[in-house]
């Protein structure tokens, strides 16, 4: 029940989401909050728990020139970045987050499951 919660509340913040200003997206982010939803069967509350503190550690920019530069425990890449629809940051093809109401949501599936990353702007 309380994974369909945070879902639920993760889906309205990405359906709430307005049109930013030109530079309401350049700048640093950092994780505000972190939602793993692993199956209970397939993991334990110490991985969920360690996922949870390894996400807590990511950031990244976007500068005024559309570049998006991602900092994570053992990853770092740098892309460039187009807004699509409004709400949609894509880099390379390939969706990265969810721009609402001045927070950007990303979403990562596994096997174990999915965790959702909400990020701030420093």
């Amino acid at each position: 029940m309380k994974n369909r919660f945070l879902f639920l509340m993760a889906f309205g913040i990405v359906l709430g989401g307005c049109r930013p200003e030109p530079d309401a997206l350049i700048g640093t982010w950092t994780v505000d909050k972190v939602h793993v939803q692993f199956d209970e069967s397939r993991s334990t509350p110490e991985l969920v728990k360690q996922t949870g503190e390894m996400e807590k550690r990511n950031t990244f920019s976007i500068s005024a020139d559309s570049v998006l530069v991602f900092k994570g425990i053992d990853e770092q890449w740098e892309e460039r970045v187009n807004l699509v629809n409004d709400s949609v940051l894509r880099c390379s093809g390939r969706d990265f987050g969810i721009w609402s109401r001045g927070r950007i949501v990303t979403r990562t599936g596994s096997p174990l499951g999915e965790v959702i990353v909400i990020y701030k702007k420093e």
